[in-house]
């Protein structure tokens, strides 16, 4: 029982005092060896090493490339105007050991930072007017504002790489007389646009409105003549008919007139001596045949309308 426990107590020890003694450095890391709050030891290079149990405190930095993302702060311009501004900044610990003596960690580092920040933020806005800023001056801006933060970093161990802008914006009334202005100078441009629209359609519409005029005077100038041409060559028509046989003339004449009169439905009252009436009694007949009156005539006509009907 003895021996385990003279075994076991050693093993225990070197669990106990082997963190205590030994530590390692990642290569994204530096750390310094403090000995009752004091710095003993810079350690930049990756690897193991040792401390002096109990008595040694390692802490770590990260030497990356670390970013500060600072409070949206509302910033007065040269023109007495403010503009809502959302900034950060990417910086790198490169002296730990000040670093260690004036902010102690990055939560520190980071209030150094933005006080840096916002003071020359406020500084370089300051300096400009408020349409510049927006339209143009924001980069110059942003380098002057590394400038002169990066100069002052440097008291604290801190390299400031780069600062931004996430959005540089109105105050919200602002925005929102700036979109009421730009919502009514959108719509003084589509009412332009609908204007010129209208405009053209109706001048589309007159010349369109013109081409018909003038297409359907030219049809009709062009319909009157071949109507015309067409009733001079019926007149000379039934002029020669008339000269050839008045009396198959005057029969064509008559048929014509019945078709007009004799619709559906129609009373026609004629006297016997009527000059319209003669063909319904005695046809015309251009041979001596024997004189047929219409009532013997009547049957062959309704059997050839309906022949005719038939071949519809």
């Amino acid at each position: 029982m003895k021996g385990i426990v003279a075994l076991v107590i050693p093993i225990l020890a070197v669990f106990i005092v082997l963190p205590q003694w030994l530590f390692t450095i990642d290569e994204t890391e530096v750390a310094i060896v403090t000995r009752f709050g004091e710095p003993k030891n810079v350690i930049t290079l990756p690897g193991l090493n040792m401390k002096t149990p109990f008595l040694d405190n390692v802490t770590k930095f990260n030497k990356r490339l670390l970013r500060y993302d600072a409070s949206p702060a509302d910033l007065l311009t040269k023109d007495k105007k403010t503009l809502h501004i959302d900034a950060f900044a990417r910086y790198r610990i490169v002296d730990p050991l000040l670093f260690f003596q004036t902010v102690r960690d990055e939560r520190g580092a980071n209030r150094r930072i933005a006080d840096l920040i916002d003071s020359a933020l406020r500084e370089e806005i300051a300096k400009d007017n408020q349409v510049d800023i927006i339209k143009t001056e924001r980069e110059a801006i942003m380098q002057r504002v590394v400038i002169a933060s990066a100069e002052r970093a440097t008291e604290f161990g801190i390299e400031i790489v780069d600062v931004r802008t996430k959005r540089i914006d109105f105050l919200d009334t602002i925005q929102a007389n700036i979109f009421a202005r730009m919502q009514a100078e959108r719509s003084r441009i589509a009412k332009g646009f609908r204007a010129e629209g209208e405009e053209e359609a109706a001048k589309v519409r007159a010349d369109v409105d013109r081409e018909k005029t003038i297409i359907l005077a030219e049809a009709n100038r062009t319909a009157n003549i071949l109507r015309g041409e067409g009733e001079a060559q019926a007149i000379e028509i039934y002029s020669q008919a008339l000269q050839t046989d008045p009396e198959f003339y005057a029969f064509q004449r008559s048929l014509e007139a019945y078709q007009v009169a004799l619709t559906e439905n129609t009373t026609l009252v004629l006297s016997t001596d009527d000059q319209l009436f003669r063909y319904l009694t005695t046809p015309y007949s251009a041979s001596p045949e024997p004189e047929l009156s219409f009532l013997d005539l009547l049957p062959s006509i309704i059997d050839n309308a309906e022949s005719d009907e038939d071949n519809e």
